[in-house]
């Protein structure tokens, strides 16, 4: 796919002072206030932890707020520790929050969204399942059925949590399965990846959502600045396989990193086809990592190198339809500052084959700061992406001293939802204050998201590779040969359970070709046909018996 070419702006470095970002801030304004009728991602993250949605009067509310801010995508929390705010799920309800009786929070919001213009677009947090130290009130959950019964670890492979090999302290616990406050999955085991996809697909099948938003599609950042993570034994057991060694591989093994960011990699992609699958119209995104400082190399981010999630690629590739980055910096330090022009600028300067909706940190800003972001950020993402804001609950904070207040070091408080959503609108809060450096305001009028064209013009492929015995085949490379003289991706890997997945395709045919960890290479019998709009699916045998030969079943 050809990439989108973002609009050329200018994010001026900010590394002498705070008070010259006001003046970076204004050079990109004035084009992005210019522009406001422009159809883009103005979406608002409703993080069920602050803003509950127990009751249909607070699902009014969430709605009723969202459409004061001029929003059109609510990227709406329904999992957030293995639980579920919907009732056709095979979790059960949160802990700790009152829902009434038969009444379905998830169901209540799509109708209300719909009704005021705003598409709802679930937001699964997938990789931590726990965060207390008492557990689930409900046996089903999947933190006691995989991870601790009682105060002990679940043994052997029904076991999915990950954990580090660092000595407790420092960031984890509980023998290194706990990271601060969560326990994780681990996306090398199969039966983790395969709940996964049962779990996302499953909400799409049964609930008209406008998109699925994966939270948490990483590796949790293991204590001291280490990449000590990954360690739950059926993981390790795989990679030993793939890689012929023995013993448990080093936490900076280049071997081991590649095969975790494998994982993560292979586990995007599945869902992305997996949700095409059920409806092509459904937009899949995912949160990006945005830890530190942009080094200029995504191979040195802590994404890619220590969280082992390489969003940069699914930008770049189409595995996945939208990446928002989590660029959450404080806009009154200089180190915020600093950090944030680091991610904006190569946000700018960087062509990709799907859009970039900057995700900005409302809780930790002024609202002065958190404007002055958001033109920034829409000027980098361009007429395809856009902004979000965390959270619709946890907004904007008091500042001391705000460099950018008007005039500048003056005290500012926390201010009202109120206030937030006449300064998107206006630029003023609603006594009148100027808190926008561009006026008349960021979102003076309603607009609908930017479209997604690229949805009808691609088709995946979704297969399966098993031996002669019909057992999965873990860890082979799948080459997909155009036979029209179109290029095929070529990093294509089987998972766990011998299935892989493309990223989004051109149409046309293909036949494929296999080659095993061992290096015995496959031509597969038959030729395959992806068209737009579908999910092609194939189950390839390779048979012993026929060297060289993948039978197509």
């Amino acid at each position: 796919m050809a990439p989108y070419h973002r609009i050329s702006v200018r994010v001026r470095s900010t590394l002498c002072c705070v008070v010259a970002a006001v003046l970076a801030f204004a050079v990109v304004a004035p084009e992005a206030g210019a522009q406001d009728t422009t159809p883009r991602w103005r979406g608002v993250y409703v993080d069920t932890f602050n803003t509950r949605l127990g009751t249909p009067d607070e699902v009014t509310l969430a709605v009723t707020r969202a459409t004061a801010m001029h929003a059109n995508v609510l990227f709406v929390q329904v999992r957030r520790r293995g639980d579920a705010f919907y009732l056709d799920a095979v979790e059960p309800l949160p802990d700790g929050v009152p829902i009434d009786g038969g009444f379905d929070p998830l169901g209540d919001l799509l109708s209300k969204a719909r009704a005021a213009g705003l598409e709802v677009h679930a937001l699964l947090t997938i990789g931590p399942v726990w965060h207390l130290s008492t557990a689930p009130s409900d046996p089903r959950h999947v933190f006691n059925r995989h991870g601790f019964s009682g105060s002990r670890i679940v043994e052997g492979a029904e076991n999915w949590l990950t954990r580090t090999l660092v000595p407790d302290g420092n960031g984890s616990s509980m023998d290194g399965y706990r990271f601060g406050t969560d326990y994780w999955l681990d996306f090398g085991h199969p039966a983790a990846v395969d709940y996964v996809v049962e779990l996302v697909t499953r909400l799409v099948e049964r609930y008209p959502v406008d998109g699925v938003r994966l939270d948490g599609l990483q590796y949790p950042e293991a204590p001291g600045g280490t990449a000590s993570v990954g360690y739950n034994a059926v993981s390790v057991a795989r990679f030993q396989a793939r890689a012929g060694a023995s013993g448990v591989p080093n936490a900076v093994d280049a071997r081991w990193s590649d095969w975790r960011r494998e994982q993560i990699t292979a586990l995007a992609r599945r869902v992305t086809a997996s949700v095409f699958a059920v409806r092509p119209s459904v937009v899949v995104s995912v949160s990006g990592v945005v830890t530190g400082r942009m080094p200029g190399d995504t191979r040195a981010t802590i994404a890619y190198a220590r969280s082992f999630q390489d969003w940069f690629a699914w930008a770049a590739d189409g595995s996945v339809d939208v990446v928002v980055p989590q660029v959450y910096r404080a806009a009154h330090t200089a180190t915020g500052v600093d950090e944030f022009d680091s991610w904006i600028g190569w946000v700018n300067a960087t062509p990709t084959a799907r859009p970039v909706v900057i995700s900005l940190g409302g809780y930790m800003n002024s609202l002065e700061g958190l404007l002055a972001q958001a033109h920034a950020a829409i000027a980098a993402a361009g007429p395809v992406g856009g902004v979000s804001f965390f959270s619709l609950a946890a907004n904007n904070a008091p500042v001391v001293n705000n460099p950018l207040s008007a005039p500048a070091g003056r005290d500012t408080p926390q201010r009202p939802f109120e206030d937030v959503a006449s300064a998107l609108r206006t630029g003023r809060t609603t006594s009148g204050q100027v808190v926008d450096h561009v006026q008349p305001g960021l979102f003076t009028v309603v607009v609908p998201r930017a479209a997604a064209p690229w949805k009808d013009a691609i088709g995946y492929v979704l297969g399966r590779l098993v031996d002669g015995n019909g057992a999965p085949v873990d860890g082979a490379h799948v080459f997909l040969d155009s036979t029209g003289g179109t290029a095929g991706p070529d990093d294509v890997v089987s998972d766990g359970t011998g299935v892989f997945s493309t990223p989004g395709m051109t149409p046309g045919t293909y036949r494929l070709r296999v080659v095993t960890p061992t290096g015995s290479a496959f031509i597969g019998d038959c030729t395959i046909d992806v068209s737009a709009r579908a999910v092609a699916r194939i189950t390839l045998g390779i048979d012993p018996s026929r060297t060289g030969v993948a039978i197509c079943r």
